[in-house]
């Protein structure tokens, strides 16, 4: 590894919001981060994410993204970002497959819709808390106080490096400036007013990007979202495809399978070897008057992974040219009403008759509130869960939680009347 990559023996990097201890027991040991990735891929969280929407609902196809072959894509790209810039793999990948736990079912309407409801409440139904729902923050709430490991705490108890890369692979501020209001969260050492402090979490971000700009693309091109000749003409695309000297079949008849095998995967490189340029003469000239704290590690307070100039306008062309094309098409408008819907009258279900929730995220409630339960105790004190905030949160917790699968079943089970 390269001198600004965190290292594995980094006291700052590696330390935890519960302390542990090296287990005395087993012969094979595993660095910070290395533990830090089998978590995540052992966690409830990651597998639930193979049954959530990416852009488009799962029983369209059995080819279309959900959000854990995203999240490998995610991985795959930042590792090869890494790799060529000599950085921790182990952590690159542990931020990577880490950061979309806290993703919504039914994609980014799930996330806009609890947002509005935490926010706003609905209507005269559900009193608003003045929180917010946004995915990098859950995830860092879902490995903080949702996943468990043990009796002793919440959560799943990960390193700092790991932790700060999954809250900052995306932005942290709404689009009016202010911060997102997640009160419960534990951000020390987390500045928020900077990207993220290792590089890994960076680069992670970056490959974020462009998995959307990329793989998505074949989706939209197999749905018939988008029109494959129409893509070609795309400046980024046009540029990359003049790159690697491809020559498409203008009448092909195989578009997605093109799109797939001829467009995506030199777009892929041609994006990730930018990325490397410009990437690495950035991080020498930071480091050059940068000097090493908290023991013998890099904080980086600057963005230095990213794409060349050039670049970077046309990928921002192609992502509103794309989300045009996909984000706003009426078969995703029509799923994103009916879905947001559905999240709507589950919150009002859960809000209004909190007996319907199951045992565990009850106990789980009066275990913070050091409160003993009992399906009796709930049936009386409705109104006070009502006027709690920390309930209401937890509501949002649990249907964020949902695959898709399973919201839909919830609401048939919680709306539809059942034969006898």
């Amino acid at each position: 590894m390269e001198k600004w990559a965190a290292q594995n023996d980094s006291v700052f990097f590696s330390k935890r919001i519960h302390p542990e201890n090296e287990p005395t027991v087993g012969v094979v040991r595993r660095d910070p981060f290395q533990r830090d990735r089998d978590r995540v891929i052992h966690s409830r969280s990651f597998r639930r994410m193979m049954h959530k929407t990416q852009v488009f609902n799962a029983n369209k196809g059995d080819h279309f993204r959900n959000r854990l072959t995203h999240t490998l894509e995610v991985s795959q790209i930042a590792r090869s970002i890494g790799k060529a810039l000599e950085l921790n793999d182990e952590l690159v990948e542990a931020i990577a497959l880490g950061h979309d736990l806290g993703h919504t079912p039914f994609g980014h309407v799930g996330e806009r819709t609890l947002n509005q409801i935490l926010l706003n409440g609905i209507d005269q139904d559900v009193r608003p808390i003045g929180q917010n729902f946004k995915h990098n923050f859950q995830s860092l709430r879902v490995v903080d106080k949702i996943e468990t490991r043990c009796t002793d705490y919440l959560g799943i108890n990960l390193t700092l490096a790991v932790r700060e890369g999954i809250l900052k692979h995306t932005r942290v501020k709404d689009k009016s400036g202010q911060y997102y209001k997640y009160p419960e969260l534990d951000l020390l050492d987390i500045n928020l007013d900077a990207p993220s402090f290792t590089l890994e979490g960076q680069v992670v971000g970056i490959a974020d990007e462009i998995a959307q700009c990329t793989h998505d693309l074949e989706d939209g091109v197999r749905s018939k979202a988008i029109n494959f000749i129409e893509l070609i003409q795309q400046p980024l695309v046009r540029k990359c495809m003049d790159a690697y000297h491809v020559h498409l079949d203008g009448n092909s008849k195989m578009a997605a399978y093109d799109t797939r095998s001829l467009i995506i995967k030199h777009l892929v490189g041609f994006l990730i070897n930018d990325v490397y340029i410009v990437s690495r003469t950035e991080i020498e000239k930071c480091v050059e008057n940068m000097e090493r704290v908290a023991g013998n590690d890099y904080i980086f307070n600057q963005q230095c992974i990213k794409f060349s100039q050039e670049i970077e306008l046309q990928v921002q062309q192609l992502k509103r040219w794309m989300n045009d094309k996909i984000l706003y098409s009426e078969e995703v408008s029509v799923s994103d009403a009916k879905s947001g819907y559905l999240i709507k009258q589950l919150f009002k279900a859960y809000y209004k008759h909190p007996l319907q929730l199951p045992d565990y995220m009850l106990e789980k409630y009066y275990r913070i509130k050091a409160r003993e339960f009992s399906r009796e105790r709930v049936s009386r004190e409705v109104a006070i869960l009502q006027q709690d905030d920390v309930f209401v949160r937890m509501v949002a917790d649990y249907i964020g939680g949902m695959t898709d699968q399973f919201a839909s079943r919830t609401y048939i089970q919680l709306y539809y009347p059942d034969y006898i």
